[in-house]
């Protein structure tokens, strides 16, 4: 029998340090040795590579254990050199310490910023690739953390508690939207700095989810007074084993060795270069002009994988595409509507012609990793003929609409194209336009009626925390529809700490949006990238970003010279 003070903490971490007192259950959630005795060891600030075995599982994500190529970067890799990244970007690409909207902004802010906590291989909080030395959390809405000794930002100044919770007050500041959602469990008075390197946090009221929060790869610290790139490199001052040198949007960044870094790392130099589209990206690879392309297209896997001067990268997770209905807005305000798209889809096609086969059908539900995941849901399957009434039924039997795309996604101008040609045996008439990233990105993003986006795999309440509540960072379905009691169970779920309970709230949630909802998931993509042969440590295994997560910031990779 497992007592109920511990049912909210991650899964797994009775393998870890359970301190029983005044009533209280206290669980030291750190990286060391995953033993039975008791004190948590901490790592040296050093190993970056090594793997940590003590990590927790988070029982949000329910993660299984996925089938790594490898789990470690060689250890002996070449110093120096400059690798040259090529990605799809635009003039409106952005440089942030913990904001990003497309995936040029991904590459370039894990160069420079660190994140909290991590996820391992398995998708177990970790610490190996983050700052915090160890989360001790007292209760639901009670946390402790411990940052690393001794960490440098690029300016040289040590990190320390101030920073800490600096950097929580910039996410929830109303006046920069970066993590809106976050400011129902914290405000400025939720955080105490116990010494120079350890925070008390104390939420406004329980949540579950707030570990795993942490280990969002967007939930970096950041130096007190940090701000957005405007025109200024030296401004961009973060944890990362590269400091910014240069950065001209649309064009590229330059980003230098960080000399104190606290880990490892072999590069001298890590360019990312932006390129319009996607087949001048290849081209850029297969001229040898680029050392690695990020974010390829699937129907070009097959030509890197058979180049023996190029390698194929890939990495199958939790990863998904969408395509994106608002709710609030005619047609799709009609659930009746929402209903048949679901049903147009031919989801097998869209694997095979979207994803050239790399990947794995959907059923317009996310969070797969998820212990809550409804796997018992039945598997949506193409049904043109209740489609057509449906629509029929909703008076848009003849509905003509624009489906939005970005060219910079792998996969979403395709998705956008064949499901227009499947729409066709239904009856309607779906555009698909392909629109330049840095318009698609800009200001009408989240705004558009019908559209496609991507999201990384997340355990099912953070993903809701981040694109399904009026307070969303990217509300993209503007979901929950009015009257609906979705934000509601929402707050109960994320303040229960039985797990079978929690779960079975989720489960109403998550029935609402499979009958109801605003997206359609056909599938689970499998991120694709390539790189020339003399690129070296970068990982097939499941990942949350391109390219073994950009190879943790570029520090495991280096060059065979």
């Amino acid at each position: 029998m497992k007592e109920q003070h511990d049912l909210w903490l991650p899964a797994g971490i009775g393998r870890r340090q359970l301190l029983l007192g005044a009533g209280t259950a206290t669980v030291l959630v750190a990286c060391g040795s995953d033993d039975s005795s008791s004190g948590a060891t901490t790592p040296t600030t050093g190993a970056t590579t090594a793997e940590t075995t003590g990590a927790t599982t988070a029982d949000t994500t329910g993660a299984t254990t996925a089938e790594t190529t490898a789990t470690t970067v060689a250890a002996a890799g070449q110093k120096g050199g400059t690798l040259r990244v090529g990605v799809v970007g635009s003039t409106n690409d952005l440089m942030d310490g913990q904001y990003i909207v497309a995936r040029a902004d991904q590459a370039r802010m894990v160069t420079g910023w660190e994140p909290i906590a991590n996820y391992d291989d398995d998708f177990n909080i970790a610490f190996n690739n983050s700052l915090a030395e160890e989360i001790e959390a007292k209760a639901p809405d009670l946390f402790v953390v411990r940052l690393k000794q001794g960490i440098e930002f690029h300016n040289a100044k040590t990190v320390g508690a101030e920073d800490l919770i600096y950097s929580f007050n910039r996410l929830i500041d109303p006046a920069l939207g970066i993590a809106p959602a976050l400011s129902e469990f914290l405000d400025a008075n939720s955080f105490k700095a116990l010494d120079d390197r350890t925070v008390e946090i104390s939420l406004l009221k329980p949540s579950v989810a707030f570990l795993n929060g942490m280990a969002d790869y967007g939930a970096n610290i950041v130096p007190v007074d940090y701000a957005r790139f405007d025109g200024d490199p030296t401004t961009q001052i973060g944890t990362g084993a590269f400091k910014l040198k240069s950065f001209t949007p649309g064009s590229e960044s330059v980003h230098v060795r960080h000399e104190n870094y606290w880990g490892t790392s072999f590069l001298d130099e890590v360019q990312i270069i932006d390129f319009s589209d996607q087949s001048a990206l290849v081209n850029a690879l297969t001229s040898g002009d680029i050392d690695v392309a990020i974010d390829i297209p699937y129907a070009q896997a097959g030509a890197i994988e058979s180049n023996g001067d190029l390698v194929l990268l890939e990495s199958a997770a939790g990863n998904w595409q969408t395509i994106t209905m608002r709710v609030d807005v005619a047609p799709f305000d009609d659930v009746r509507v929402r209903q048949a798209m679901r049903l147009i889809v031919n989801r097998e096609e869209m694997v095979q012609r979207v994803l050239s086969g790399h990947g794995r059908i959907g059923n317009d539900m996310y969070g797969v990793l998820d212990g809550s995941y409804p796997k018992d849901f039945a598997q949506r399957e193409q049904d043109i003929d209740t489609a057509k009434q449906l629509l029929k039924d909703a008076g848009q039997e003849n509905l003509e609409i624009e489906l939005f795309a970005p060219d910079d996604t792998a996969g979403l101008p395709e998705y956008a194209t064949a499901f227009a040609e499947q729409a066709k045996a239904a009856g309607i008439n779906v555009t698909a336009t392909v629109l330049d990233g840095g318009t698609y990105w800009g200001a009408e993003y989240t705004q558009r009626a019908f559209a496609t986006s991507y999201w990384s795999t997340r355990p099912y309440l953070n993903q809701v925390a981040q694109g399904a509540l009026p307070t969303a960072t990217y509300p993209e379905t503007h979901w929950p529809p009015a009257g609906s009691n979705f934000e509601d169970l929402y707050n109960q779920a994320i303040a229960e700490v039985d797990q079978e309970k929690r779960y079975a709230i989720i489960r109403e949630m998550q029935q609402m949006e499979y009958d109801d909802g605003g997206n359609i998931i056909a599938y689970f993509q499998n991120l694709i990238d390539g790189h020339a042969a003399s690129v070296q440590g970068a990982v097939s295994r499941p990942n949350l970003l391109n390219f073994d997560h950009f190879g943790r910031g570029w520090k495991n990779i280096w060059l065979e010279q």
